[in-house]
């Protein structure tokens, strides 16, 4: 069977652009994706900052699973929300520890946290995350919903009476009392 060409609405983008550095400054959040023992995927969700070198800085404590595979196996893949859209990056990951990690995980804290958060939630991090993770890309894929209006015109869409925020059903309202 001959390889198809992909579609240009699927097609990822490589690299980190300015513009999607920037993008993802506006989250919090990223997806770390771990290799078990058992060679399954161990994935975990954690806050993070990127450096000026475009390494991605990522808060943990010592004693999770994650730690116990990266140094094992110090490679992982990333996953960051990018709405309306994606990014992922994979590469090395190197743990630090000690002073460094204690600072590196405070200017993350200052990054993301309020005033109210630095009182609640930041006093249950900085105590239990005494690690940095940081992972420095070898590749960036992502993509980006821009490219979809244009492709459902050229198909006949009505994105003006079907605007994207109506696209997909509200899942808690749909939730039926069983679930």
């Amino acid at each position: 069977m001959p390889a198809m060409a992909i579609d240009p609405v699927y097609r990822t983008p490589h690299g980190l652009t300015p513009e999607l550095r920037e993008n993802l400054l506006t989250q919090g959040n990223v997806v770390l994706a771990t290799i078990s023992d058992d060679g399954s995927p161990h994935l975990t969700e954690l806050l993070f900052d990127i450096d000026s070198q475009d390494r991605i800085l990522m808060p943990t404590p010592h004693n999770t699973r994650k730690v116990k595979n990266l140094r094992q196996r110090p490679v992982a893949t990333l996953f960051f929300y990018d709405q309306p859209g994606w990014a992922s990056c994979y590469g090395d990951v190197e743990i630090i520890e000690g002073e460094q990690a204690v600072e590196l995980n405070r200017l993350n804290r200052e990054r993301l946290l309020t005033e109210s958060g630095h009182n609640t939630i930041g006093l249950v991090l900085a105590r239990h995350e005494d690690l940095t993770l940081r992972l420095t890309p070898k590749k960036w894929l992502s993509w980006s919903g821009g490219s979809l209006v244009p492709a459902i015109i050229e198909l006949g869409g009505d994105v003006e009476a079907n605007p994207p925020e109506t696209w997909f059903k509200d899942l808690k309202a749909h939730q039926s009392p069983n679930h």
